[in-house]
């Protein structure tokens, strides 16, 4: 005798998910293009840096260091019954991966890390064909790993590796006129925004914006102000002289 095996499909199958699988602008492909998968990621280990150099008569020396982008190559396999199958789901593929602005990009072994980038490049494929073995590469401007955001009113509590710039510190006043944030080591200020008690105050520091009641008044920043070069450390305290000061913030990661 043999062994039943039932062969109508399961409605309950869900599709394996490679370790590796790209999470990008919060979409799994192998969830959308049933013939894709995920072989294995370049790119996600450690980055080199860029030197400028001088030659000496025994070595160089080292005037300047930057961290250039980051390339995240996905080798992946796209298989097919047919041709057409085939060029629909590049079609598919190419419409998940087209961006005008960098997405959230995250890796299902690695949740709670999160890149910023957007595709770039792609290999070449065989036309004729109905499964292959490609690759494409996905650039990101800035090359750091980040953590999940965390938030706070006033201690950075989390270990961070290095100086993180906060996402956002925000803050209804408490008094007219001035404000100033500092972290002990910088200071950002407000002078002559006129600001009411009961303004609301966002400072979108990675952006380069300060809403005041929703408004964009970034003008408003004292020009002394280290704006986007304000940074947080572990054990810092975050403090305001109008107002409670709400911080977002991630650690950072080469």
């Amino acid at each position: 005798m043999y062994d039943f095996k039932d062969t109508t499909k399961n409605s309950d199958y869900k599709k394996w998910i490679p370790t590796s699988a790209l999470i990008y602008d919060g979409v799994i492909f192998e969830n959308i293009i049933e013939g894709y998968q995920t072989l294995y990621v370049e790119g996600r280990e450690m980055i080199s840096l860029d030197f400028e150099t001088e030659k000496k008569n025994v070595g160089i020396y080292i005037s300047s260091q930057r961290l250039p982008e980051r390339s995240l190559t996905v080798h992946f396999q796209l298989t097919e019954q047919n041709p057409v199958e085939f060029q629909r789901s590049f079609k598919k593929l190419m419409r998940l991966l087209y961006k005008l602005n960098d997405v959230e990009i995250h890796f299902n072994d690695e949740l709670d890390t999160y890149y910023y980038g957007r595709y770039s490049t792609a290999d070449s494929v065989d036309g004729n064909a109905h499964s292959i073995v490609s690759s494409f590469t996905i650039t990101c401007a800035d090359p750091r790993k980040y953590s999940r955001q965390f938030e706070t009113n006033g201690e950075i509590y989390e270990y961070l590796p290095y100086d993180s710039v906060p996402d956002s510190i925000s803050f209804t006043a408490s008094k007219d006129n001035s404000v100033k944030v500092t972290n002990g080591r910088q200071t950002i200020s407000i002078s002559n925004a006129a600001l009411k008690k009961g303004d609301r105050v966002e400072m979108l520091i990675r952006e380069g914006k300060i809403l005041i009641n929703g408004e964009n008044k970034t003008r408003v920043l004292d020009l002394t102000s280290p704006f986007k070069s304000f940074t947080v450390r572990t054990g810092e305290v975050i403090k305001s002289d109008n107002g409670t000061p709400f911080i977002k913030y991630r650690g950072v990661w080469l």
